[in-house]
């Protein structure tokens, strides 16, 4: 089956249609990673009750100019709590991804015993090192598991972390003055937006004539509201540049693309009242637009195990 699916100019505007076919791949990946979440949301009641103590020098400057809550937060505060994650989720996993699942054991394992692992591992997730392939490469020597597959572990076990984390560091947010396209908690980007019904605002920067953008971080699962016509990645507000792709019939779910630097993210319109959405799996609903989005040449903003299928 063939759909319909339609680019828009930001301001509204409707571009020829393209056909597209729905991958049937998706359907698999939606089960998986949403039962990966149900077990994440599980592992965070299992951890200690009372999330690690953070000690934040806040600087409302530092914040405005676009420094995260947790930026100068030391990786040290998670060495407690992560490997009880990552022993509470790798099972699990191992369980929804045969194909990995000695891996996943492995770095449980190695986790629970070896101290150096988990510093090694925090180092790749947080801090000046995060992401970088020499970081995977030491916890892949470390632990005798895959860089890929280790860093695909670990960031799981690590939003279990994060998100638990995530309501006792929001109420130090200053949201009248966090205008940024990434996390205002951990600075991560956002996996997706999301439309609600507009309001009078706090400042006429925000102003939209229609809905309010959110974005849902990718990463501790903090909402945030940010300016609707603009790329979180690049910023640009190029009303040409800055375009979505949405199915015939189902205006209310779409994917932004950005020409200017080659990102998108998906977002569902959640202003007729729909208010059951459940964050941390909607984006997987919208998996086929991604589809569509990335033959097209465009990179996910924020990316995850289950949007690197193109």
């Amino acid at each position: 089956m063939r759909d319909d699916v339609h680019t828009h100019t930001s301001s509204g505007k409707t571009k020829k249609p393209a056909r597209s076919r729905r991958p049937k791949a998706t359907a698999p990946i939606v089960r998986i990673f949403s039962a990966l979440a149900d077990k994440r949301i599980a592992c965070m009641a299992e951890l200690p009750s009372d999330p690690p103590v953070l000690e934040l020098a806040f600087d409302p400057q530092r914040f405005q100019e676009g420094t995260s809550l947790l930026a100068d937060v030391d990786a040290g505060v998670f060495r407690n709590v992560f490997p009880a994650a990552a022993s509470c989720l790798l099972p699990g996993m191992a369980e929804l991804f045969p194909p990995v699942s000695g891996e996943l054991l492995a770095l449980a394992d190695g986790l629970s015993h070896n101290p150096a692992l988990v510093d090694s591992c925090l180092a790749a997730l947080w801090g000046p090192q995060a992401g970088s392939e020499a970081a995977w490469e030491k916890v892949a020597a470390l632990s005798g598991v895959p860089a890929p597959i280790a860093a695909f572990g670990a960031e799981e076990a690590f939003k279990v972390c994060l998100t638990r984390l995530e309501p006792v560091v929001a109420g130090h947010i200053i949201e009248d003055s966090w205008f940024r396209g990434y996390c205002p908690i951990c600075g991560a980007y956002p996996d997706l937006g999301f439309l609600t019904p507009k309001e009078p605002e706090p400042t006429e920067y925000l102003i939209s004539k229609s809905a309010r953008m959110h974005l849902h971080c990718a990463r501790c699962g903090h909402r945030w509201r940010f300016v609707r016509i603009k790329c979180p990645s690049c910023e640009t507000t190029d009303h040409e540049k800055f375009t979505s792709l949405c199915v015939d019939d189902h205006d209310g779910e779409r994917v932004y693309t950005c020409q200017e630097c080659g990102k998108y993210f998906p977002c569902v319109d959640l202003t007729e009242g729909e208010n059951t959405i459940r964050f941390d799996t909607a984006a997987l609903d919208l998996l086929h637009l991604e589809y569509v989005a990335s033959i097209r040449g465009f990179a996910p903003l924020a990316v995850q195990a289950w949007n690197m299928f193109a």
